[in-house]
């Protein structure tokens, strides 16, 4: 019979080279859709950032701006409210007597900021390389910013640890309008140029935190339909295998198996009689082999048809299962012929048993039989001792390093049909051991 272990090993390698591709693709294809939404999800979170930062930017531009075509702004002097010292007369006495001092651009950008902080959590800063005034000096960040812009860059921003946790920190160039050259003329600058920027700066340690929290439920969204989507997909490979498995076994059984009476068949037991002949010659152990056929077989089709023929055969079938050792070898070898195959057994040990099942096969067939008439078997009995016996066969064997030659199974089922012979010819419902 063909031997399916390397097509078994075959399969289980294919098994795991599929799971372990099917894994690695699943993995790597989820990796980089939730990889894809983290990376968007923080992107579009920095692209807020900025655009709120711009958004903050573009308002104090536009108020300096409104400021600065009107040359300033007049307040009234009070508790708190200071001239500018960087000015030029600021104050004037309006028509009631009162006080007015003037507010430029400059420092209505920081008085706004001051409100900005202390209501909306962020705050703007105009700097340049060359300030006015001292106290508007750039920082780091706005150094580095500032001197970006002198390359054309027009805008800059990066996230810091500041005094009070994370800040984002954005910085727009400033650049020199007809409006601006009342004050800053003197410093060489001209219409067009950046004379300097304007930052904002705004808290986003909870933003970023809220971020966090947002890529670790991310990461764990993506582990567990991963570990769930890889759970499906090794239950189906499983059922899948187990089912292939399933109908492999059958169709095994079925290219080894009887169909009528659940027998080994004729091809199964000789590949199997070709093993136990040869491990009978490695090992110098018995071995016998009987072939049975049911007496008269044709007149039972005959006379109550195929269907009761066919319960015949099943009933010697069940006859002979139930009388052999779980390590005999039962087949049906043909029509209505069946073969015994005793491993370690000689053939005076397997007569007994072939008694036995002789007259185990005559009860319980005439117990399902019409009229209780009884099928009854002949048995050819042979061992393979005495062919190994013969002269010819002895100086054969001790120059084989095997008995795998087929010769022997040959000699041993026409030793087991002669026998058979003998026995039908002795008037049936017998056994009879071929003698040399």
């Amino acid at each position: 019979m063909f031997d399916t272990s390397k097509i078994v090993h075959d399969e289980r390698k294919a098994y795991r080279i599929f799971l372990v591709s099917l894994s690695m693709i699943i993995l790597i294809l989820f990796s980089g859709i939730f990889l894809g939404v983290a990376w968007r999800n923080t992107t579009l979170v920095k692209e807020v950032i900025v655009q709120k930062a711009q958004g903050l930017f573009q308002q104090i531009v536009l108020t300096r701006r409104w400021a600065a075509e009107y040359g300033g702004v007049y307040v009234k002097k009070g508790p708190g409210v200071e001239s500018n010292p960087w000015l030029t007369h600021p104050d004037i006495e309006a028509a009631d007597g009162s006080m007015l001092t003037l507010r430029n651009p400059a420092l209505i950008t920081r008085e706004i900021s001051e409100i900005a902080e202390r209501h909306e959590g962020y705050r703007f800063r105009i700097t340049s390389l060359k300030p006015i005034n001292p106290g508007n000096a750039a920082d780091d960040f706005e150094s580095r910013s500032l001197q970006s812009f002198e390359t054309g860059r027009t805008e800059a921003w990066e996230t810091i640890d500041g005094p009070e946790g994370r800040e984002f920190r954005y910085m727009g160039a400033l650049r020199t309008e007809a409006s601006c050259l009342t004050c800053h003329a003197v410093q060489g600058y001209k219409e067009g140029d950046v004379r300097g920027g304007i930052s904002v700066s705004f808290e986003v340690g909870s933003v970023e935190r809220e971020l966090a929290r947002t890529m670790m439920f991310i990461i764990i969204a993506a582990l567990l339909v991963t570990a769930l989507t890889l759970t499906i997909v090794f239950m189906f490979v499983l059922r899948l295998r187990h089912e292939l498995d399933r109908v492999r076994d059958e169709l095994a059984r079925a290219a080894s198996t009887d169909a009528l009476t659940g027998l080994f068949n004729r091809g199964f037991v000789m590949d199997r009689l070709r093993q136990e002949v040869e491990k009978a010659i490695r090992t110098g152990t018995e071995l016998s082999c009987a072939i049975l056929d049911a007496d008269d077989f044709k007149s039972v089709n005959d006379a109550d048809g195929h269907p009761m023929g066919d319960l015949a055969l099943k009933t010697i079938a069940d006859s002979l299962q139930a009388n052999a050792r779980t390590y005999d070898i039962v087949a049906r070898y043909g029509g209505e012929e069946f073969i015994i195959v005793f491993p370690g057994v000689g053939v005076s040990a397997a007569r007994i048993a072939c008694e036995r099942i002789r007259e185990s096969i005559a009860q319980n067939t005439a117990a399902v039989m019409p009229r209780n008439q009884a099928v009854t078997v002949s048995i050819g009995l042979a061992g393979l001792s005495s062919i190994l016996a013969t002269p010819a066969m002895a100086t054969q064997t001790q120059n084989r390093r095997s008995g795998r030659s087929p010769e022997l199974v040959e000699l041993l089922l026409k030793d087991s049909d002669s026998a058979l012979y003998k026995a039908k010819s002795a008037g049936k419902n017998c056994c009879r051991i071929h003698e040399a």
